[in-house]
């Protein structure tokens, strides 16, 4: 493709200085990058071998064209202008926000996917929780590959739920990232504003004082109402708990706490069949404030003991389907001996 069979078309024209500090670019037309500096040259290549992957380019300098691919791109030989003719997404080697957004709308259009089409804000919300929790897992992991296929799940799911709302006329994905930044921007007032903060938990502490004037907090209690109610139980309860700390309404160390627990135990023991549900509920949300005053996420402790449970659990079964007998043969003492195994196993491994 010769600069002036682009020039005729549609394309984008950017100077060196211009596309280096440009967010988004469209990949599916022309790009012509001119005025090229041999300091420059390094940088465009990065964030073209981002953008578009290691394809094949036209370089000008002077009156010369000629082809290279953006790996072969250097100073040595920097050319004064770089063309690089349009991608269709289905062709592409690497992908941006853009191609996201063009293939969901796709998938969305007439003559799109017949599951993706049929879904709505209610249909896959259930989804989002889905991918949030395995998120949650691949970071426990450290597992990076899965952090990045989940951390893209989370993304489509928020990018659906725009897509569908740009369609029903409820808001646009302009609208739904200039939110995004706005609360970014307003609620950083260290950073962007004339507060100073020397440490997170002062950083933590100027967000939540511009969250309550951005919210119009009324009161705490006002807080409190608008957690929401659909969050795991034990992380529900640490929430509500954290904005009772904040007007000084918290025990003030673990050991106090603890004895709430055990109050709440003999409450539950002597409680009659009206009243039990109503106990347990106060031990595990007594529970939750020991947990919290020691730093701990009672959510993810929780998850982590079932996990234990678990592999604990199918070690015994299959120490009992080794003696050659059934769980059921064993009274609770004897099984109580092969979990004691199991457990020993597991510390003497660690050590």
């Amino acid at each position: 493709m010769t600069l002036e069979n682009v020039l005729k078309g549609t394309h984008q024209y950017y100077k060196s200085a211009d596309f280096l500090s440009t967010d988004f670019f469209n990949k599916r037309i022309p790009l012509v990058i001119d005025g090229i500096s041999n300091a420059d040259i390094a940088a465009i290549r990065d964030r073209l071998s981002d953008s578009y992957g290691n394809v094949e380019v036209t370089c000008v300098a002077g009156d010369r064209a000629y082809l290279k691919t953006v790996e072969e791109l250097d100073a040595d030989d920097a050319p004064e202008r770089i063309i690089i003719e349009g991608c269709p997404v289905t062709e592409c080697k690497r992908f941006d926000f853009s191609d996201f957004v063009q293939i969901m709308r796709r998938l969305r259009a007439k003559d799109g996917c017949e599951w993706d089409r049929a879904q709505t804000h209610e249909s896959i919300r259930i989804n989002l929780i889905e991918e949030a929790y395995e998120l949650v897992e691949a970071i426990d992991y450290k597992d990076a590959a899965m952090m990045r296929e989940e951390c893209g799940d989370v993304l489509m799911q928020a990018v659906f739920h725009t897509e569908i709302a740009g369609e029903n006329g409820e808001f646009t994905y302009g609208d739904m990232l200039t939110e995004l930044c706005r609360k970014l921007i307003d609620r950083h007032t260290h950073i962007f504003g004339a507060n100073h903060a020397s440490n997170a938990e002062e950083a933590l502490v100027f967000w939540n004082e511009a969250k309550k004037k951005e919210k119009k907090y009324s009161s705490t209690s006002d807080a409190m109402n608008r957690v929401p109610k659909n969050l795991p139980a034990l992380l529900y309860a640490e929430k509500v708990q954290k904005l009772a700390r904040k007007v000084g309404f918290d025990w003030s160390n673990p050991e106090d706490a603890i004895d709430k627990v055990r109050e709440e135990l003999e409450e539950l023991k002597l409680s009659d069949d009206a009243h039990r549900v109503e106990e347990a509920g106060d031990l595990l949300f007594a529970a939750v404030n020991v947990a919290r005053l020691y730093g701990i996420e009672s959510e993810m402790a929780l998850r982590e003991a079932g996990g234990k449970f678990l592999r604990r659990f199918t070690r015994v079964e299959k120490l009992v389907s080794d003696s050659g007998k059934q769980m059921s043969d064993y009274s609770l003492d004897e099984l109580d001996k092969f979990w004691e195994q199991v457990k020993s196993e597991e510390n003497n491994n660690k050590q």
